[in-house]
């Protein structure tokens, strides 16, 4: 009886635990593969993982916003709380690391250029789109291009990266950026026979390379301390190196 006593008092302790674990939104503003695929992605398995890591100190919760929402809505609300998936600090003018608290780097990545095979567009800088039609993400910000939009780039934007590759396979735009991971993913996602017959040109050259972190609002010290931590161990997690491969990435 003592032995049966003990055993409920501690399943509910750990109930208490688990109840009292503060539930902190964890913001993705990427809808394209891989971080959304179907009802899962990396996005959604991230936050799995860093809930496993976190141990019950507190409870993340998958918001998915669009680009917009985020830098308009979210990050503008002066008592935004919570972590953002992915991003790098240039995405949202904190080049210096003034405005955020950031991560250890999680994920390593670029920016494809992609173009049409019949007009290939060797990438060496923002020259090399002059009198073109760029194909954007609404509420992205691209490095070293935006002085130039509206003036010698025209640029036109969509919600999604999908549109954006459909766009230049039909030439309703010259070119497009978008991350290597997302664009790999696609390419996979065809088949390697539709890849191969594929109309699409990517540059030898990226627009630039990059590292994704996750980022919080600077007052929140303590949950900036547990994500560090766990983000740090992430670089030797043999489950975290598994889910990259999962999904091509590194």
């Amino acid at each position: 009886m003592k032995r049966l006593l003990f055993c409920l008092a501690m399943l509910a302790n750990g109930h208490a635990a688990l109840a009292a674990a503060e539930i902190i939104p964890a913001y993705n503003s990427y809808s394209a593969v891989p971080f959304v695929v179907g009802d899962g992605g990396l996005a959604q398995e991230t936050v799995a993982y860093l809930n496993n890591k976190l141990k019950g100190k507190y409870q993340l919760q998958l918001k998915q916003v669009s680009r917009d929402t985020l830098n308009n809505t979210v990050l503008k609300d002066p008592d935004f709380k919570g972590i953002v998936l992915f991003l790098g600090p240039f995405f949202v003018d904190d080049s210096a690391k003034a405005k955020y608290h950031w991560s250890p780097a999680l994920i390593g990545d670029s920016n494809a250029v992609i173009s049409l095979k019949s007009r290939k567009l060797e990438y060496s800088g923002p020259e090399d789109l002059a009198g073109l039609k760029f194909g954007g993400i609404k509420g992205n910000r691209y490095a070293g291009l935006e002085e130039h939009f509206g003036k010698d780039i025209q640029r036109e934007d969509v919600q999604e990266e999908f549109s954006n590759i459909k766009k230049v396979a039909s030439g309703k735009v010259d070119v497009t950026i978008m991350a290597s991971s997302t664009f790999r993913f696609l390419m996979k996602q065809m088949g390697a026979e539709a890849a191969a017959g594929s109309n699409l040109y990517t540059s030898s050259r990226p627009h630039f390379a990059f590292e994704r972190h996750v980022f919080s609002a600077k007052g929140d010290a303590a949950l900036a301390k547990e994500i560090d931590a766990a983000v740090a161990a992430s670089k030797t997690d043999p489950v975290w190196r598994a889910l990259l491969s999962k999904y091509g990435l590194e």
